[in-house]
């Protein structure tokens, strides 16, 4: 997962001048209405950290906040880590290139919010639309606080990679949870959580007749959606349907671009179910029906896709 980040983020980092540093009654006030003290930053620069703050009531339901300490914050990334649903943790991203690549997101005086979430194997999980929920739970906390956190209206950016990915995009395509959402970054990502539009991509690809020949599929299908999923659940996780025109604009890339799911000995390739471009190229199939805005690697990099939709009126 790191790996395949480093391809597509690894971008010019500008300098931006910053403006007067917060002072010590405004971090002491932050402390206060957060119920937390600032930590050691894992950054250098002039960043506050707070870490482990609770958003919810499940085991997992904690974020970090990253906040630029400048009076004028451009906006702010809310960020899901990959996974699978089943592994993964929001401290991904204080190491190797993802620690690089945050940084140069907070240089922008762009503040970071990292979350964790239910996974499909918990006790409290009623499978995958938990941990979607969870990301709508994150966008709320955030949401009600953004005058605290000195973060404008109106510009939050959804971001995730994989699992992560799909979290941002089933919040950041649902009028419900994306009314703050200026802009959608999705790494390595799903085109819906049907499981069964996925047949339409891979040929090779068919749901129920691999879940009898495929243990680790039957196991995930089972987790993923608490059972055998009815058509109210079906549409309610096909995300890709719920596209419109007036959804926030979306950047997507998948670097694999393998798409023959299964071995030669029968057994299913999970990265390339999970991460094919065919996943990016039927979300983009998608915007152009409804017209909708997106880009990619080959329009702008990452940075620059969160800046641009960020300086949006």
């Amino acid at each position: 997962m790191i790996k395949s980040l480093h391809i597509i983020l690894l971008f010019l980092i500008i300098g931006c001048s910053k403006v007067e540093n917060l002072d010590s009654t405004d971090i002491n006030n932050l402390e206060i209405s957060l119920g937390i003290d600032a930590s050691e930053t894992p950054f250098e620069g002039d960043y506050l950290f707070f870490k482990d703050i609770n958003y919810g009531k499940k085991e997992r339901n904690q974020l970090d906040i990253l906040l630029p300490q400048v009076n004028q914050i451009l906006g702010a990334v809310i960020f899901f880590h990959g996974g699978a649903f089943l592994f993964g943790t929001k401290d991904d991203l204080y190491e190797g290139e993802l620690k690089e690549i945050i940084a140069s997101i907070l240089e922008q005086n762009i503040a970071v919010i990292n979350a964790e979430y239910t996974f499909i194997n918990d006790p409290q999980s009623e499978g995958v639309i938990t941990s979607l929920e969870d990301g709508r739970s994150v966008i709320n906390f955030i949401t009600d606080r953004l005058m605290l956190l000195n973060i404008p209206r109106n510009k939050l950016i959804l971001a995730g990679v994989s699992a992560g990915a799909g979290i941002a995009q089933w919040n950041g395509f649902r009028e419900i949870s994306n009314r703050q959402v200026q802009g959608i970054f999705a790494s390595i990502a799903q085109s819906s959580y049907d499981l069964y539009q996925w047949e339409q991509l891979f040929p090779d690809f068919s749901v129920d007749e691999l879940r009898l020949t495929s243990t680790d599929l039957e196991d995930l299908f089972l987790k993923f959606y608490n059972g055998t999923p009815t058509k109210e659940k079906s549409e309610l996780l096909d995300y890709r349907s719920q596209i419109d025109s007036n959804d926030p604009p979306f950047y997507v890339f998948n670097p694999v671009y393998e798409d023959v799911v299964l071995e030669t000995d029968n057994s299913i390739d999970f990265n390339v179910l999970f991460h094919s471009y065919k996943h990016a190229d039927f979300l983009r199939k998608k915007a152009v029906e409804v017209g909708l805005e997106y880009s990619g690697a080959y329009q702008e990099s990452p940075l620059e896709f969160i800046q641009r939709v960020l300086k949006k009126n």
